[in-house]
């Protein structure tokens, strides 16, 4: 039950910490490199000598939506999650 709890808490909490990476990512190369990133295309981003336009874009995308994409598999993993411990806790009460 142990390990059921624990896939369920990385489903649930997974996607959260990416969304927040790529919210991150795109901050990190909008206001530390100047990147201009939108939603409509990718635009030049040239870091370090290497060009990141697709990636920042990708990222971008992300970012903006990532709750219409993370949302649904965060709430249903969280809500089996919190199932899966009220069951372990119901079987480990003591008797009487």
């Amino acid at each position: 039950m142990r390990l059921i709890r624990r896939i369920l808490a990385i489903l649930a909490l997974g996607p959260i910490a990416l969304w927040l990476l790529c919210i991150a990512f795109v901050v990190l190369l909008g206001f530390g490199f100047g990147c201009e990133i939108n939603e409509g295309f990718a635009n030049p981003c040239v870091v370090l000598g290497r060009d990141l336009s697709e990636t920042a874009y990708s990222m971008g995308i992300l970012a903006a939506w990532g709750p219409l994409i993370f949302g649904p598999v965060s709430m249903g993993a969280g809500l089996l999650w919190a199932i899966a411990v009220a069951i372990d806790r119901h079987r480990s009460r003591p008797r009487q």
